[in-house]
């Protein structure tokens, strides 16, 4: 992409950047960014922000900060707050709160693939004519859909923790805004707390 091309899209943005600023960021001749011109290019670019910032998969190290050279993946994971999920990190630390975060990402990816798969399933099993090929997929499907609401239940439960740490869970998907309510006997719906 030219340094006008890349100008243009930023302005499609709504933020511009001439194309003198580019070249010069390009060449050498201006030697820090503002964030937001950092934000604004990884969008036009179609690139996460990271990508600007961190050569993954061209070089071996980095220089992060003077005279300290660290792999690019150790950067990368230092910059973005990175813990291994099997580690958790100090309580009341920012690293603390973007595990929950991404604990979170995980635990809904598995209550959405359950769901997905456990709807699916119903709907081909549905089909089946043998009475005795029928009980069978009745039996998986009953396993299937208790798989999926304790996926259900995990992701509550994570949310719930989240809430309880001060912390404000990101929005559900439309499919899943159910698991923030709860449903009395009487049928009555509430926003959980």
């Amino acid at each position: 992409m030219s340094a006008q091309a890349l100008a243009d899209a930023c302005a499609e943005i709504g933020y511009e950047i001439p194309r003198t600023v580019i070249a010069n960021l390009e060449n050498g001749r201006r030697a820090s960014v503002e964030i937001a011109d950092l934000l604004v290019l990884a969008k036009a670019l179609k690139v996460p922000p990271i990508a600007l910032l961190m050569p993954v998969g061209v070089a071996g190290s980095i220089e992060v900060l003077p005279g300290q050279e660290v792999s690019v993946w150790d950067a990368v994971t230092w910059f973005t707050a990175e813990v291994p999920l099997s580690e958790e990190p100090p309580e009341g630390t920012i690293e603390a709160k973007l595990y929950e975060f991404r604990l979170h990402a995980q635990v809904l990816s598995a209550a959405r693939k359950a769901v997905e798969f456990a709807d699916g399933t119903r709907r081909t099993l549905s089909m089946v004519r043998d009475p005795e090929q029928r009980a069978i997929n009745v039996e998986m499907q009953e396993k299937l859909d208790d798989y999926a609401r304790h996926q259900l239940t995990d992701l509550r439960a994570q949310r719930n923790a989240m809430r309880k740490e001060g912390l404000v869970p990101p929005a559900l998907p439309e499919d899943l805004a159910y698991v923030d309510f709860h449903v009395d006997e009487k049928g009555d719906i509430y926003p959980l707390v």
